[in-house]
């Protein structure tokens, strides 16, 4: 039989503090209670609220009307607790919002464009592929990794992949997105918006520039470097301190460079390219990894002139203009987070021809396969001025081989 003496005189020595945290939470349990009750019960009336909008076709965002509600909350609030009352009150302000534009607008044209994607099971193995480079540029090397039995089209050009792609003479194209070194690589992003094309999948890369040359040249003969654009920005610290004013001159591609200072007669030229360039085109690394971030990667792209979610698709690149009016970009970003999808990236530009206004490039762990992306992809459009999808997929950078 159990000594309940015992028991009692066990529970008459928990920590007076112990206790107290027991209580209040307790107390908290049942307050929470009753704002869930009341919360429920604010969007009851929100419903009516977006009934009587649609009948009177007013907005849905009334900037001065939340401006004094906000206000007024926060005067209301013991003064210790305003700072805390105006964050609180302005999410409620944008659940509302995101409420009724669900009740006013269960679809957007966006909406009905993804949902129409076509789906599909795995990644496939083999394609045609184009991509700007040669033999032994990093290009090559990420078409390898995202389409391992790739049949390679080699360009001159990104635009050049783009056209390729667009008139159906290549399954896939392959450019580069971003860099750790250098950011983004805006001119890519620009081009897949401009000829309609779509991210299907992404790997990143680690770049590891090394600096070539023919057999026997020294590194104090070298007077002129050759490489991609990408590439000497990637190395321009180490380039600096060889020698001001060493000639820098620009190639297609990082391989097209080695390939140029092999085929040249000159002994005192050398290039910005991989250790798997010097085998191919006969040439010696002067020094290895010279780039100026030591963890050097790039983010490369697969896309496709039809927009196609995969089985593995984990993440959508999106394009987003706001109104050029104070807090647009905020409600768009509280839209997302009081949907529960999180933003993975965040980037501004300047709009062509439109003074100190910006697009937007963002990221989002979602995709048309979620319903809260579809939800998204219903209500954003009506807080934004633009928002093109550019593509879902998946970053396959760890145990990408044999997928």
């Amino acid at each position: 039989m159990m000594d309940t003496n015992k028991t009692d005189a066990a529970a008459d020595t928990t920590p007076e503090h112990v206790v107290d945290l027991v209580r209040s939470r307790e107390r908290i349990d049942e307050i929470d209670k009753k704002i869930v009750e009341l919360f429920c019960e604010r969007m009851d009336v929100v419903k009516d609220v977006a009934v009587y909008k649609a009948a009177t076709g007013k907005a849905v965002f009334d900037a001065e009307r939340e401006r004094q509600k906000i206000e007024r909350a926060t005067a209301q609030a013991d003064a210790k607790y305003g700072e805390f009352v105006a964050p609180l009150f302005t999410m409620l302000m944008e659940l509302s919002r995101s409420y009724q534009d669900r009740q006013l607008h269960p679809q957007s044209e966006l909406s009905r464009f993804v949902s129409s994607i076509p789906r599909k099971g795995a990644f496939p193995q083999k394609a045609r592929v184009a991509c700007q480079g040669a033999l032994g540029s990093w290009a090559y090397s990420a078409t390898k990794r995202m389409v391992p039995g790739a049949d390679i089209d080699f360009e001159d050009t990104w635009e050049g992949v783009c056209d390729k792609v667009a008139a159906g003479e290549a399954d896939f194209g392959v450019m580069p997105l971003e860099n750790t070194t250098t950011g983004t690589v805006t001119r890519a992003w620009d081009l897949l918006h401009a000829k309609g094309l779509y991210v299907v999948r992404s790997v990143n890369l680690r770049i590891d520039q090394c600096l070539l040359a023919k057999p026997g040249t020294k590194l104090e003969d070298i007077r002129e470097v050759f490489s991609h654009e990408q590439g000497l920005r990637q190395c321009a610290s180490y380039l600096e301190s060889l020698d001001a004013g060493m000639r820098r001159s620009i190639r297609e591609n990082t391989a097209s460079a080695a390939r140029a200072v092999a085929q040249s007669e000159r002994t005192d030229v050398a290039a910005i390219a991989s250790a798997d360039c010097a085998e191919l085109y006969g040439l010696e690394v002067l020094v290895p990894s010279i780039q100026d971030m030591k963890e050097n990667l790039t983010r490369f792209a697969c896309f496709a002139k039809s927009p196609v979610v995969y089985d593995e698709a984990d993440r959508t690149s999106l394009m987003l203009i706001t109104p050029h009016e104070p807090g647009s970009l905020f409600r768009v970003i509280s839209r997302f987070a009081a949907l529960g999808i999180n933003m993975a990236k965040l980037e501004s530009r300047p709009i062509p021809g439109r003074e100190f206004e910006f697009m937007f490039y963002l990221d989002v762990e979602s995709t048309p396969k979620d319903e809260v992306f579809m939800k998204a992809a219903a209500q954003i459009p009506y807080i934004s001025e633009q928002l093109h999808f550019l593509g879902s997929y998946a970053d396959v950078s760890q145990g990408s081989e044999g997928r």
